[in-house]
């Protein structure tokens, strides 16, 4: 039987009307591939299969999607990773109500980093080290469906770290009638938000069609100063070829952030407004202390100009501008009347995360013959973005100086160089990246499918720090600094700079997959192979500190020549000699790498039709996430072990028009786990080996339609992720964290949705349980449990003639409850607090290579209101 893939939208409104695993898969060959025997045709009507928005697909892994009709319920522009968070195995964090200032998503306990985010196939990814932008998705109403895929991949998956699973987004196709949409939404923090959509019908007689739509988003945060800012332009243009569902699509996207962040506490810091010097269970605070920590953020104000001249002066000295009465008076009394030049490092105007980018999307399908077709997709993306910092520099440091003989650069045109000078210090990150997924499947009979597939992926990875200069107010001149704005010079016309690296991600696949069907198709059999080969190229054109840190040292000063090493052609020389930041570090030179990996990744399935209405799946699935930039740049030679997966699942699924269910257990081993957290002083990543780890757990899932007005959607996940090897921090003590559980990976996640329709009204209220969770691989420092709610309400206009058209209300976290969300984690907390026996440390003690973690707040009840137009 011939399979066909055709993709046909309404205006202003997706749901499913003929489902199958297919319209959920990433790339066009994977979508043609996994169908199954008819034609996905979508066409504005409601879903014979699937359940208010929600799809169990009959595939032979565990993979879960939401359709529109869901997607539609949430508030105006939401994250499409914060909508995920009704599927069971998934815990996704937003950093604020509205979903465009970021968040963190973990499946299964794994993070973002090892999650193949994808959108229309195409990989979303840093190409660095993996990070995912939940804030530069596409505006929610132009998704037509997004499918997670728990802890395994799709077999030409363009990535080198999907070691935890996919999330893949569709765009919606354009539809054939002219029409269009029109949205306004105000709400809570002077929320306003309008989009806009235009279908162009059919414009040839060979069904041509067109979209174009553009969104501005405006906010301010909802606590500390500043604002978030959203602007994002779509189109696309469809051509079906023939009448067998051939096709081909291209799609243009444009996205521009510019946000404040929220400034996260840190443990020391809740210590101190809860008099609890030791504290391990972040928790139990009492109203005052719920206020305090609630209003802690950066500062709104940053006094840096002196009145008389307008030069920048943090620091005192002799000048004009330096001690004395005029100083004491703009900058306040302080010792010896000197500001303290750390006053305006929380300042809000430099912790910002400005971010530009854009990609154009190709999708097609070709029929060779009548059991022969080829799928071609082809994308280009463009990503510059950075995240924000300053720097306090003294006018006579070694830096400053470089090469020039010179005593220092008056930055501030007071006179001397005897002043500390903030300047604005971003680390930025230019990406360029091609990739190409193509596939010939070959149907050989009507029960058996072959696929070959190629997959191209190339990112041209530059990461700079261009030092940049500040306004008297302290705000950027450039929110890139001096890779858009002016650079600062030292004293021998060398731009100041805090990294400078190219990177080459280079990825060139080959996978094989095999679709067999077996008595009378009720057992269906798929076998696949990935083999992706995967070079990292790496030219680091600045000094590296040693230790282990990793940090650069772009500098043009005079440099010690005296080898200390000589490992692989790199000399490891003395630091600079004359005094400054990094006088009592040795540094690695200047270097080059190269590294290849190439594994090979086996995966099989099964799923076994019970009854019509009732099947049992198991998978296998071999993983791999190859190391970070950041791994590789450390030193000249790293030596280095991909991080590796294997997963198996067992699960159980009933599928009707009024029931969507999945039952799924699981257990995954993965080697050489590498964990990440977040630096918000330095604005980088930083990343530790906590050795093997091993997770099992039970995702269950269900959506229930018993009543025609009554809808019932409910999930539940155990997620048992243990470390498996103790640490090593020191030469005398090693942390004790074999059997502590996986950091911000909660044991249980309980949540149900519950909407009614009566006529034109409708309402849903959604529930999600986290329960606690781990700060630190040593498990002694835990945040504690929460519960959020959030309502909608839609009041639909049709009856008065105003098609596709409502009214709705949206209450994000409407019982208002405190929380912390995100997790900014650590090995180990900064001490010793008696919660873990620390072989050979006392209680109190520092602990070597602990850190205090930081705490986001959970945004409180936020009331929205959208007006909806359709025409």
């Amino acid at each position: 039987m011939k399979i066909r893939y055709q993709l046909a939208a309404s205006a202003v409104a997706l749901t499913i009307c003929s489902l199958s695993s297919a319209a959920f898969a990433q790339s066009t060959g994977s979508i043609e591939v996994d169908d199954t025997e008819e034609a996905i045709v979508v066409t504005g009507t409601r879903a014979d299969q699937g359940v208010k928005g929600v799809v169990v697909p009959d595939a032979t892994k565990p993979r879960a999607v939401l359709t529109q009709e869901l997607i539609a319920t949430q508030a105006s522009g939401q994250s499409i990773l914060n909508t995920i968070n009704q599927v069971p195995g998934v815990n996704f964090t937003n950093s604020d109500a509205y979903g465009s200032s970021g968040g963190n998503l973990r499946i299964r306990g794994f993070d973002g980093n090892r999650i193949s985010l994808t959108f229309d196939g195409f990989p979303l990814n840093d190409t660095g080290n993996y990070a995912i932008f939940s804030n530069q998705q596409l505006d929610p109403e132009l998704i037509y469906s997004v499918n997670v895929n728990l802890g395994t991949t799709d077999v030409d998956s363009p990535t080198a770290s999907a070691a935890g699973g996919t999330v893949n987004y569709l765009t919606r196709t354009p539809s054939t009638d002219m029409g269009g949409v029109a949205v306004l939404t105000l709400g809570g923090e002077n929320f306003q938000r309008a989009f806009g959509m235009f279908d162009t019908g059919e414009l040839t007689k060979y069904g041509t069609r067109a979209f174009i739509a553009a969104s501005r988003t405006k906010y301010d945060k909802f606590k500390g100063p500043g604002e978030i800012q959203k602007s994002q332009i779509n189109a696309g243009i469809y051509q079906p070829i023939g009448d067998n569902g051939d096709f081909i699509y291209v799609k243009g996207h444009y996205n521009e952030n510019r946000n404040n962040f929220y400034r996260n506490i840190s443990l020391a810091e809740i210590r101190a407004i809860t008099g609890r010097p030791l504290m391990a269970d972040v928790g139990g605070f009492t109203d005052a202390q719920q206020k305090t920590i609630f209003n802690f953020d950066n500062l709104d104000t940053c006094n840096r100009t002196f009145a008389g001249t307008g030069a920048q002066n943090d620091n005192g000295g002799t000048g004009p501008t330096g001690t004395g009465a005029n100083a004491a008076a703009i900058f306040g009394s302080t010792a010896n009347n000197v500001l303290n030049t750390s006053s305006c490092s929380n300042f809000y105007g430099v912790r910002i995360n400005p971010s530009n980018t854009g990609n154009i999307r190709l999708n097609s399908k070709f029929t060779i013959t009548d059991n022969v077709t080829f799928t071609f997709d082809y994308g280009y993306q463009y990503v510059q973005a950075n995240g924000g910092g300053s720097t306090a520099i003294a006018e006579n440091s070694a830096i400053v100086r470089g090469a020039s003989g010179l005593a220092g650069k008056d930055y501030n045109g007071d006179g001397d160089i005897l002043d500390t000078i903030r300047f604005y210090t971003p680390n930025n990150t230019q990406t360029n990246r091609f990739t190409v997924l193509s596939s010939l499947i070959w149907d050989i009979s009507d029960a058996h499918r072959v696929r070959v597939a190629y997959t191209f992926d190339r990112g041209r990875h530059r990461q700079t720090g261009e030092w940049g200069y500040l306004t008297g107010q302290g705000n950027p001149e450039s929110p890139f600094g001096g890779l858009t704005g002016r650079n600062v010079l030292s004293a021998d016309g060398v731009a100041l700079r805090q990294r400078d690296r190219l990177s080459i991600a280079l990825l060139n696949q080959v996978s094989a997959q095999y679709v067999g069907k077996f008595f009378d198709e009720a057992l269906r059999v798929e076998a696949g192979l990935r083999m992706p080969f995967f070079e990292r190229q790496l030219n680091n054109f600045c000094f590296t500190q040693t230790g282990g840190s990793g940090f650069a040292t772009c500098t043009s000063q005079p440099v010690g020549n005296t080898p200390v090493a000589n490992t692989g052609g790199a000399i490891f020389v003395v630091s600079p000699t004359a005094a400054g930041p990094y006088a009592s570090n040795a540094v690695w030179a200047p270097f080059e790498a190269n590294y290849k990996f190439s594994p090979v990744l086996p995966s099989f399935g099964f799923t076994y039709r019970v009854t019509d209405d009732a099947a049992v799946f198991g998978s296998y699935a071999k993983g791999f996430s190859s190391p970070r930039t950041d791994n590789l740049y450390r030193s000249p030679v790293v030596n280095v072990d991909p991080e590796t997966t294997d997963t198996f699942d067992f699960g159980v699924r009933y599928t009707t028009g009024r029931v969507q269910a999945l039952a799924t257990a699981w257990m995954t081993n993965f080697k050489n786990r590498i964990v990440t957290s977040f630096d918000q002083i330095n604005g980088i990543s930083i990343d530790r080996n906590i050795g093997t780890v091993k997770g099992k757990g039970v995702d269950v899932g269900i959506a229930v339609r018993p009543l025609d007005w009554f809808t019932f959607q409910g999930n539940a996940s155990y997620n048992d992720s243990t470390l498996r090897d103790d640490i090593l921090v020191s030469s005398t003590v090693t942390l004790p964290t074999k059997g502590k559980r996986v950091v911000e990976t909660p044991t249980w996640t309980l949540g149900y949705r519950a909407s009614v329709e009566f006529g034109p009204v409708s309402a849903g209220l959604q529930v999600k349980y986290v329960s606690d969770r781990f700060a630190t691989d040593l498990n002694d420092i835990k945040s504690e449990a929460y519960t959020t709610a959030d309502f909608d309400a839609r009041f639909d206009l049709e009856q008065f003639g105003a098609k596709n058209t409502w009214l709705q209300l949206n209450v994000t976290n409407i019982f208002d409850r405190f929380y912390l969300a995100n997790l900014g984690t650590q090995i180990a907390g900064p001490n010793n607090n008696g919660l873990v026996t620390i072989p050979g440390l006392a209680a109190g003690a520092s602990i070597p290579g602990g850190s205090a973690p930081n705490f986001s707040i959970g945004a409180p009840r936020t009331i929205s209101g959208t007006l909806r137009i359709g025409f």
